[in-house]
């Protein structure tokens, strides 16, 4: 069982990010991750690019596996998210883990509007989602890629050099599984119930070939707390999850993530 933590980013300063990650690395959590919103509609809370936070989070951690979950893929040109994960799996020593979802309404439809970029119908993020999962690791291999879905005309990066980074298909759609079932590392989980989360695995189960998926699911540490932790990753744990991230949105205090830590040992 693996154990991240999910610190802000969404009304976090800087400052309260890098002592979090580190916080993190020093506590002993495999894994630290971020999410993507880059609005600060509708809340007005200070929003950070989730690509170029992971390079940062990259520079300050030398250990701690370093994630997004999960990057909206309809809001930014394909090829330059490639380009700018590239630079955090190069950056990071290999340490990267790519989440990939199709953004939700609640919050990725402000972002849109911000950037005026059309927010697509589910249909058309699926297909995108499907779409990015098959491409990325070839551009990120340095291959000559070209995708109607993406509109890719013979896109590269060019030789990089980095091992393509493991994606983590984030959703609990039927469509959204079957992707992930077919093309990603991993699939994550956000916010379902241990018995939802096992039927939900035991369908991308029966979905999968002869590959092997992590199963990951996001707990908010609010709902849970220091007090539930260890029995949330023992009854998620049964229900088949391999790792637990627990979501830091409002516990800024770094003493929390030590609490956090001892509690989970």
């Amino acid at each position: 069982m693996r154990i991240g933590v999910k610190p802000g980013p969404w009304g976090w300063n800087f400052d309260e990010l890098l002592t979090a990650w580190s916080k993190a690395e020093a506590e002993g959590f495999d894994l630290v991750s971020c999410f993507d919103h880059v609005s600060a509609a509708p809340a007005g809370n200070a929003a950070w690019d989730a690509p170029t936070l992971l390079a940062a989070m990259a520079g300050a951690t030398s250990r701690i596996s370093v994630a997004v979950h999960v990057l909206n893929v309809s809001l930014r040109p394909p090829l330059l998210l490639a380009g700018q994960l590239a630079v955090a799996q190069a950056s990071s020593g290999g340490r990267l883990e790519v989440g990939l979802g199709t953004g939700s309404w609640h919050l990725a439809r402000h972002d849109h509007r911000s950037a005026g970029v059309p927010f697509p119908p589910f249909a058309e993020r699926v297909r995108r989602l499907e779409a990015c999962c098959r491409t990325f690791p070839a551009l990120w291999r340095g291959e000559t890629v070209t995708d109607d879905a993406l509109a890719l005309d013979a896109a590269s990066l060019g030789p990089l050099g980095i091992e393509p980074p493991p994606i983590v298909v984030g959703g609990t759609s039927e469509r959204v599984i079957a992707v992930a079932a077919a093309l990603a590392d991993a699939w994550n989980a956000s916010s379902v119930e241990a018995n939802r989360f096992a039927q939900l695995r035991h369908r991308l189960e029966g979905l999968v070939d002869s590959r092997t998926i992590e199963l990951q699911v996001q707990l908010w540490f609010r709902e849970v707390g220091i007090e539930g932790a260890h029995d949330a990753v023992a009854r998620y744990g049964d229900a088949g999850a391999e790792t637990v991230v627990f979501v830091l949105d409002e516990d800024r205090d770094p003493d929390v993530i030590a609490r956090l830590a001892a509690a989970v040992r």
